[in-house]
């Protein structure tokens, strides 16, 4: 099923942040007022970091750590959009309080808000120690995180299944995995690279759902070595049209070829990552 999304109220958790401040331009349509939320934004939208977006944009301050205020910013909204987290390895009480404690007040602010649809922001570090065999057979890996962040995204994974559950939210977790602002690196996570375009389809697909369930997906774009298997996000109604390789090859390049084997989460499961420990 999906939903109608002729007049929506979409609010943004994070939304100054590097996947936020892209994908609003993007998912600004007739129809659906945009809810800004983040504890850093400006007074006026045109002076944001998000470019040439319309009137119906609204700013609203809140901290998701702040109940009774993600609350209030969350009341009225028809899906949610949830970005806002610590976005690397910190110490353990910083990852509680922001992406697990925080996860829990958006999704319970957003239920009771009125809110039906949710998109939540996990990380390929939820499944950090899948080798990469397993990530490209099989649609939805159990988690195997690799860091106290990895924990952290595993959670919010849980934290929407069960509000999928047990009040019929649609929820997708998307496990995003190298999120690029502009042209992929031509090494650097080339493989799992998700361009901008892509993430704000994926959230688009989110939007339209209203099955009252909770979907786990891979936040990659339609990169061709295809070490992701896209099969969940497809049957969510999520196709990417981005290409690191042809990207990177169109300027006359070679880029360099995915690992064959080893854990996806790559340094990150070595102990020059340790936990806790500040990327």
């Amino acid at each position: 099923m999906t939903a109608d999304v002729s007049h929506d109220v979409v609010a943004i958790t994070g939304a100054s942040g590097r996947i936020g401040r892209r994908i609003v331009p993007l998912l600004d349509r007739p129809g659906r007022t945009l809810r800004l939320v983040d504890t850093d934004l400006p007074d006026r939208v045109q002076d944001g970091p998000w470019g040439e977006v319309s009137d119906r944009v609204e700013l609203r301050r809140a901290s998701i750590e702040d109940e009774r205020g993600i609350r209030s910013v969350l009341d009225g909204a028809d899906a949610v959009v949830h970005l806002a987290a610590q976005s690397s390895e910190r110490p353990w009480e910083e990852i509680l309080r922001a992406n697990i404690d925080g996860t829990q007040k958006v999704l319970e602010a957003a239920r009771l808000g009125g809110a039906t649809r949710v998109f939540l922001a996990s990380s390929v570090h939820a499944v950090g120690f899948a080798d990469v065999a397993e990530v490209a057979s099989t649609p939805v890996l159990v988690p195997r995180p690799d860091t106290f962040y990895g924990v952290s995204k595993a959670a919010v994974e849980a934290l929407g299944s069960v509000y999928a559950d047990r009040y019929g939210l649609s929820i997708v977790s998307a496990r995003i995995c190298a999120y690029g602002d502009g042209e992929p690196n031509l090494r650097h996570g080339i493989a799992h690279w998700l361009s901008a375009g892509d993430a704000a389809r994926l959230v688009e697909a989110a939007l339209a759902l209203d099955d009252g369930r909770h979907h786990i997906v891979w936040g990659v774009s339609a990169n061709s070595p295809g070490v992701c298997n896209l099969s969940a996000g497809r049957a969510i109604g999520f196709e990417p049209q981005d290409d690191a390789y042809a990207i990177v090859r169109a300027r006359g390049l070679e880029p360099e070829a995915p690992p064959t084997s080893g854990p996806i989460g790559g340094t990150f499961t070595e102990p020059e990552h340790p936990l806790g420990e500040r990327w």
